[in-house]
C-alpha cells in the first residue's frame, strides 16, 4: 500500500521499464498497443485516448500516462494536447474534462500553481500534492496496476459527474 508518510520517489528507470513490460500485456488483454490505438512515447511514457459522455455526445481525449515511479506508486497522469502531446495552462483548457460532483476524482487545470492535477488516488499526482489521503483509497502495488487508473478515469468520463470540456 502507498505509503502515507512518505514522499514518493522515482524508481530505478530499468525497474519501472521492467513493471510497465510486465504489466502491459495484463492490461492490453492479449490486444496489441497497435489495436488499443495507444502509443509507447518511449519506454516509461503511454499514450492512451479515452473519451467522454454518453450517447450521441462523445467528446475525445489524449491521456499520457507516466511511469517513472510504478510499481510503488501508480503511473502520473494528464490529460494531454493531442497535437503537442504536453498540457500547457492557459493554452490547452479545452483538452481537459469537467468532472463536477463527485469526490473520488476532480480535474484541475492549474492546482495551486503546480499544474495539472487529475485528483484520483490511482495516480502519482495525488500523492505528490498529499492530497486528501485516506487510508482506504491508497494505491496497493501489491494487488493493483496501472489498470485502476484507467479504470477510475474511464469511469468518470462516462459517469453523470461529466460535464464535457472544461473551456
Amino acid at each position: 500500500m502507498a505509503k502515507m508518510n512518505t514522499e514518493p520517489t522515482a524508481m530505478r528507470p530499468a525497474d519501472a521499464i521492467a513493471a510497465l513490460d510486465e504489466d502491459l500485456p495484463k492490461v492490453l488483454k492479449g490486444k496489441t498497443i497497435e489495436e488499443t490505438g495507444w502509443t509507447r512515447l518511449d519506454p516509461l511514457t503511454l499514450l492512451v485516448p479515452v473519451n467522454g459522455g454518453r450517447g450521441d455526445t462523445v467528446d475525445d481525449y489524449l491521456l499520457r500516462l507516466g511511469f517513472g515511479y510504478y510499481r510503488e506508486w501508480p503511473p502520473s497522469a494528464q490529460f494531454v494536447n493531442p497535437v503537442t502531446k504536453i498540457f500547457e495552462v492557459g493554452k490547452d483548457e479545452k483538452w481537459l474534462p469537467k468532472i463536477e460532483g463527485w469526490n473520488e476524482l476532480h480535474v484541475h487545470a492549474d492546482y495551486n500553481g503546480t499544474g495539472q492535477l487529475i485528483c484520483c488516488s490511482n495516480t502519482l499526482e495525488f500523492y505528490k500534492v498529499r492530497h486528501g489521503m485516506e487510508a482506504k483509497h491508497l494505491w496497493n502495488p501489491e494487488r493493483q496496476n496501472f489498470a485502476a487508473t484507467l479504470a477510475a478515469i474511464n469511469w468518470a468520463l462516462r459517469s453523470t459527474y461529466y460535464k464535457g470540456r472544461q473551456a
